[in-house]
């Protein structure tokens, strides 16, 4: 693993133990066991490295739904195939989504990611926008379909970090994503 990989793999790790506000570039370059003015070659400051992680582990996201989708599928079909990747991939990088959840309302998001912050959910929109006009869901505001589908996701994998609930079940991940389902479909 190349330092600027490892670099962004301690940020991962020490945010989700300590939170944003107790992370610094001396405390990154002592977990990842380097020098501590390596961390300024790769990165100017811990925003820049915050903001960074952020936009890898969205694309990682984005990348892993997209992927999914096939023309030839039904809107059904490609509902369930997208929503189960975007949880399949929360349950599979429990970290990553701990990270995402406290990126989203951070003071540390910088201008030009503050658009991409909600990016996240474009793949899911562009979907259910285009399901809207097939008439093949309800039609309610775009945003308030992806918070449909998003926060009932969202919520249930705070309950699986907690332990509340085990996500892992292929049986369980189905009765959520049928809830979503049933939830915008008309």
């Amino acid at each position: 693993m190349d330092k600027k990989s490892t670099i962004l793999n301690t940020v991962l790790k020490l945010v989700n133990k300590e939170g944003f506000y107790h992370l610094s570039m001396k405390n990154v370059a002592k977990e990842a066991g380097i020098a501590a003015g390596t961390t300024y070659l790769y990165f100017n400051s811990k925003e820049e490295l915050i903001n960074e992680l952020y936009k890898q582990i969205a694309q990682e996201y984005r990348d892993s739904i997209i992927n999914s989708y096939k023309e030839e599928n039904s809107i059904e079909e490609n509902f369930f195939d997208m929503a189960g990747k975007a949880l399949s991939y929360y349950v599979e990088n429990p970290d990553r989504f701990s990270f995402i959840q406290q990126y989203t309302y951070s003071p540390f998001i910088f201008k030009e990611t503050q658009e991409e912050n909600f990016a996240i959910l474009e793949p899911l929109q562009k979907f259910l926008i285009q399901a809207k006009k097939e008439k093949k869901v309800k039609d309610l505001p775009d945003l308030m379909l992806v918070s449909l589908v998003s926060g009932p996701i969202n919520s249930m994998m705070k309950m699986f970090l907690a332990g509340k609930t085990d996500l892992t079940k292929k049986s369980t991940q189905k009765k959520l994503l049928e809830a979503c389902w049933q939830s915008i479909t008309i």
